[in-house]
């Protein structure tokens, strides 16, 4: 399913002020009055605003072509849910990518996904607190040793963590290599604001701190389905998630 295509063009008003509409699929949905008088300050922040009502961060594109200056949101990403499963071969490590909060898990559990490998598991099962960051890399040498059990069997297997790292990626995709799996990523990218929210609604020991969780959007932000793929992925879907 194609993402809705949104033009955030400047425009004028009514009574001749100065701002920003926005369009999804040539149907208005909102205006605004300018946001800064610096005209590419004025850009971002309007992108930030059209992308807090659409819910999710945008891959806007530059144009006059054929008309006024505007900016588009890029259409040529797959919008996938759990129906994307389906498409999965067999032996299959599935690799989520996004920041703390951004829905990894509720994807797991909502698609029904039986093995799931999550950081947070286990630390729980290594000391009894899924947020205690002092067992991560314990937990880490459990994750791996799983995954070389799981990918040897040729188990379908859910990597659920953040993986915004260009490196930690880099070591998932050379593991499934050597043993000739299948390997596929799941970026979930809700708007930063919505990330706060559902971090700040977590119990104080799993909350990721704000400005760490905004490193973590950033890196997720610059892991496109095109630089994922170029990263040796054998597919790359992005999870929409709903503001």
């Amino acid at each position: 399913m194609p993402l809705p295509r949104y033009v955030l063009a400047p425009t004028y008003l009514t009574d001749g002020v100065f701002g920003w509409q926005l369009n999804r699929a040539g149907l208005y949905l909102d205006c605004h009055e300018t946001f800064a008088e610096n005209f590419d300050r004025d850009v971002e922040a309007a992108m930030d605003w059209a992308e807090q009502i659409i819910g999710t961060r945008q891959d806007w594109r530059h144009t006059r072509e054929g008309g006024p200056e505007r900016w588009i949101a890029a259409d040529d990403r797959t919008a996938a849910g759990t129906d994307v499963l389906r498409s999965i071969e067999p032996g299959t490590l599935l690799v989520a990518v996004g920041p703390g909060a951004s829905g990894k898990s509720t994807f797991a559990a909502q698609a029904g996904i039986v093995t799931v490998v999550c950081l947070d598991s286990l630390r729980q099962q290594l000391g009894g607190d899924a947020g205690d960051q002092a067992l991560t890399p314990a937990a880490v040498i459990e994750q791996n040793i799983l995954l070389e059990k799981h990918l040897s069997e040729g188990t379908p297997l859910y990597l659920d963590s953040t993986n915004v790292e260009v490196r930690i990626r880099a070591e998932l995709v050379e593991r499934a290599r050597r043993h000739g799996r299948p390997v596929v990523t799941l970026r979930f990218l809700p708007h930063l604001d919505t990330c706060r929210a559902r971090n700040a609604a977590r119990p104080a020991n799993r909350r990721v701190p704000d400005d760490v969780l905004a490193w973590q959007h950033s890196l997720a932000l610059a892991a496109t389905p095109k630089a994922l793929l170029a990263e040796g992925f054998t597919a790359a879907h992005d999870i929409v998630t709903p503001l």
